[in-house]
């Protein structure tokens, strides 16, 4: 055997080595993770969602779209309808004519006073049914069912389509309803709030007796991921059931419900939520701990659109300024199997800025970037604006200095008028005194007394206004002579502005042109001339009159000031 042949061989020899191993690690894989899903199949629990935070995307589920019935976890979306309501975390809330209510309770006092954020942290941690009523009661306007109508509509509109509340804590009612889906796609919603987000990993909560709170007041969080020193079997060994990895969200229990927990932790930069309902009590947090160590162990994230990579410039026409900056609402990322490999240049993007309208502030939404993957639509994500801007009509009418200060004129002249009548009334009820006071006067002398009183309030008013007008500086003079000559024109841009910003934010020269009349001016003035482009006479013609306008109005203006001066 020469030494090529030798060669060859050993070649051969190791090229089936590493494919034999490849082979073998693969087959590993995939043996193990179809393991994991079928342990995951075999749980008791009869309901499992497990959620991809951060792209939503469904990673395991079983019987997620059955109705069942939430129990506690109801209260994940009583927070997040209260705090879309509430104004301010420190209103007070006084506790006054409350029902009985069963199940876990805070035990509220009438007369007791509680801030809004006090009573979600016993919502959220203790999950109190009374403290759901309450801020229910308060945020429906005195009406429980108006707010639970309000969690419905903002329900539909966070796509829980298979959803219903008849109530806010969750206590069985046959019309009270949801599926593991929905729940699930709720919570995290909910869990995108800072305020809920801190609040559920919160571990107790202690209220102390004071002026307020009638009772000392130490609850614990329902959640035994969070707090407690037993242990559970799992893997064959007994483990504590506090897992670090764990913070949040919400337990439930009824009859009907059986045992609920929606679950989320953060692992090597990745944040699962885990959903189970209808579990055994023995069950719901090895089957809550066996979803999310399945997530972490089978699924990564890739990040496909970076939001600080992603700015951009828009053009606005007729606008102030007419660029605005733009940037990413949030990361585009997408979760897949570990050994799964992404091409991003299998994705691409398409820009959407048709509901753009003036004026635009810094934070709105002003479109949307669409997001396919290998010409299929996957995401929408928003834009929003860095920048402010508005049409150069409202920016002209922001930077006339008669307009904005004509209401504080006006304003200023309604106080003087009020003013003046409140020396009126006092001086009529001082003489109403006077005449109680003095029985030998006549009524008649009494009245004549007040009418002179009255005239003489009313001359010393003018007096004091015409002063007033006299001290005026030339600028204020000079002002009020532009305003009182230009009333009649503002009057007719402040009615016609609207109609203008519209057109011109909607293409208003192409739907013009495609119109009737358009049509009919161009056959006719092309029929009587063709040197002139009529499209050229059909926008020159209205542009030149209202030049003609505007120099008519300064010539106004001019003249105004300079009689103003000649009577000086």
């Amino acid at each position: 055997m020469n030494y090529f042949e030798i060669k060859l061989k050993k070649i051969a020899c190791i090229t089936s080595i590493i494919i034999l191993c490849i082979g073998f690690f693969s087959n590993s894989f995939i043996t193990s993770y179809a393991d994991s899903k079928s342990e995951l199949d075999s749980l008791p629990s009869k309901y499992l969602v497990l959620m991809d935070y951060s792209s939503g995307k469904i990673l395991y589920q079983k019987n997620a779209d059955s109705k069942i019935y939430p129990a506690s976890t109801t209260k994940i979306w009583t927070a997040f309808c209260v705090l879309k309501k509430c104004k301010n975390l420190n209103e007070v809330i006084e506790i006054k004519n409350l029902p009985s209510i069963e199940g876990s309770s805070m035990y509220l006092v009438n007369g007791e006073k509680f801030t809004v954020f006090q009573l979600l942290e016993s919502l959220l941690v203790h999950s109190s049914n009374d403290v759901a009523y309450v801020l229910a009661k308060h945020f429906g306007d005195g009406n429980v069912q108006n707010f639970v109508n309000f969690m419905n509509k903002e329900a539909v509109k966070y796509g829980a389509t298979n959803t219903h509340f008849t109530n806010p804590h969750g206590l069985p009612e046959q019309k009270h309803y949801t599926t593991a889906m929905d729940m699930m796609n709720l919570a995290r919603v909910s869990y995108g709030n800072n305020i809920i987000r801190k609040i559920v990993s919160m571990k107790e909560v202690y209220f102390k007796k004071d002026a307020n709170i009638k009772l000392d007041r130490h609850m614990y969080n329902s959640n035994k991921f969070l707090n407690t020193n037993r242990t559970i079997k799992y893997k064959g060994k007994d483990v504590p059931i506090k897992y670090d990895i764990i913070d949040g969200i919400k337990t439930g229990y009824t009859d009907d419900a059986g045992n609920c927990l929606v679950s989320t932790a953060k692992k090597n930069g990745i944040r699962l939520i885990a959903g189970v309902f209808k579990a055994p009590s023995a069950s719901l947090y090895h089957d809550s701990r066996s979803l999310l160590d399945y997530g972490f162990d089978n699924f990564k994230n890739i990040t496909i659109l970076k939001k600080q990579d992603f700015k951009g410039e828009k053009k606005i026409p007729l606008a102030k300024p007419s660029k605005i900056n733009y940037s990413l609402a949030s990361d585009f990322i997408i979760t897949v199997q570990k050994d799964r490999n992404i091409n991003k240049k299998d994705f691409t993007t398409k820009y959407n800025f048709e509901n753009l309208k003036l004026p635009i502030k810094k934070g709105d939404v002003i479109g949307t970037v669409n997001v396919y993957e290998k010409g299929n639509m996957v995401s929408c994500i928003g834009l929003i604006s860095e920048t402010d801007s508005q049409s150069w009509l409202s920016f002209i009418k922001s930077k006339i200095p008669f307009w904005n200060n004509e209401n504080n004129n006006v304003n200023k002249n309604t106080s003087d008028t009020k003013t003046n009548s409140k020396d009126l009334n006092s001086n009529k009820n001082t003489n109403k005194e006077s005449k109680k006071e003095n029985n030998k006067d006549s009524s008649e002398q009494n009245t004549d007394e007040n009418k002179d009183k009255e005239s003489s309030i009313q001359d010393n008013n003018q007096k004091i206004t015409t002063t007033g007008e006299d001290n005026l500086s030339f600028f204020e003079k000079t002002r009020n002579i532009i305003s009182d000559s230009l009333n009649g024109f503002i009057a007719i841009f402040s009615d016609i502005r609207d109609t203008f910003e519209t057109y011109f934010n909607s293409n208003f020269f192409v739907n013009f042109e495609k119109s009737s009349f358009y049509k009919f001016l161009d056959n006719k003035i092309s029929s009587y001339q063709t040197i002139i482009p009529s499209k050229i006479i059909i926008y020159g013609v209205p542009c030149f009159i209202l030049l003609i306008i505007l120099l008519l109005i300064i010539g106004i203006i001019k003249d105004s000031i300079r009689n103003k001066k000649k009577s000086e």
